[in-house]
């Protein structure tokens, strides 16, 4: 395996995230390097020339068994409720195939493991719509909104195609922020808002999508979603709306009910404006579980006004700024500036 230093330059169709890297690194007076196929894995090399490997967005701030802990969000939203921080309720249940493995082992402990009809009843208890999601996993993938029970069948079945373990939550109403966490210090705060085309009284929302999911392409920030993902057919159908419905002129419409950046969401920067206590929630969070770094995400009604009715959805040991960074020049220099301060920190 060869290592190269990533071109500094920003260049369209590459992650923004290499060439943060470069020039956080030189910044620092520090050099990076990346495997060339792929830039997946690397070193940092500090001014002083000790080495620190980089693996995907993981630069080594954080404590092997904290990052385990945050992977799995079952118990990660266990965890942080009982340090008396606000989680959604929820509860974890585990595939058949699963079960059937874990008896060859342990069969008490796998007959006492929560399976589908678990989850059905969880959500006759709470109260549909629920959240269903992988108990691991990041950038939005396979997550959807139940609002039948029959959708929640239908989505357990299909998260049990892939995922030995799924997440029952309620759902949370407000808007989604995402806080990013260095040391007990909040270096980048936004608003993420879910991703949405805008009629024009002409065009229909097949011909709406294709065009944002086109743009998409060439801004690096997918493709997360596609044009027959069946959230956003499940989304429409909401609305009581389909593929082939004319927005009316000037309508925002919101094609999916999650706001990840990495499935076309956008980005509202709120570094800097949010109350403390607003900050001091997303640092308790993150020192609960014993992180250096996290990426929190906070479902509020209204953060910038305060944490009345905030929810701590998930924390990422290994936070993105890739699709941060590629919203506009000066998300970029912000991104840039946090990534600066983290390898400071390995220093």
């Amino acid at each position: 395996m060869r290592l190269t230093p990533p071109d500094a330059r920003p260049r369209p169709g590459v992650s923004p995230y290499r060439s943060l890297l470069a020039q956080a690194a030189a910044a620092r007076g520090g050099t990076v390097e990346l495997e060339e196929a792929y830039g997946f894995v690397g070193r940092y090399t500090t001014p002083t020339g000790r080495t620190r490997p980089i693996v995907g967005k993981a630069l080594g701030l954080n404590c092997d068994s904290a990052v385990a802990l945050a992977a799995d969000k079952d118990y990660t939203a266990r965890w942080l409720a009982a340090d008396g921080l606000p989680t959604p309720p929820g509860l974890a249940i585990f595939s058949p195939a699963y079960c059937t493995r874990r008896a060859l082992k342990n069969a008490a402990v796998a007959g006492r493991l929560p399976e589908t009809s678990a989850g059905l009843a969880f959500a006759r208890t709470q109260g549909l719509p629920v959240i269903v999601k992988p108990n691991r996993g990041a950038e939005g993938r396979g997550v959807t909104l139940a609002r039948t029970e029959a959708e929640l069948a239908e989505d357990i079945a299909a998260g049990f195609a892939t995922e030995e373990q799924l997440r029952i939550e309620a759902q949370v109403p407000g808007r989604d922020y995402r806080l990013l966490v260095l040391d007990g210090t909040v270096l980048l705060a936004y608003e993420r808002l879910p991703f949405a085309i805008t009629g024009d009284g002409e065009r229909t929302i097949a011909e709406l999508l294709s065009d944002a999911l086109a743009t998409l392409a060439t801004t690096r920030r997918g493709p997360r979603v596609v044009a027959d993902d069946p959230r956003i057919t499940r989304c429409l159908a909401s609305r009581r709306l389909t593929p082939a419905s004319v927005p009316a002129k000037g309508a925002s419409l919101p094609l999916l009910e999650t706001a990840n950046l990495s499935t076309g969401g956008r980005a509202r920067d709120l570094t800097g404006t949010l109350p403390p206590e607003a900050e001091a929630l997303a640092t308790a969070a993150t020192r609960s579980l014993g992180l250096t770094l996290a990426g929190v995400d906070i479902l509020a009604p209204n953060l910038p006004a305060g944490t009345e009715g905030a929810t701590i959805l998930e924390v990422n040991a290994a936070p993105s700024l890739d699709h941060f960074a590629a919203e506009s020049a000066a998300h970029r220099q912000r991104a840039l500036a946090a990534l600066t301060d983290m390898l400071a920190r390995l220093e």
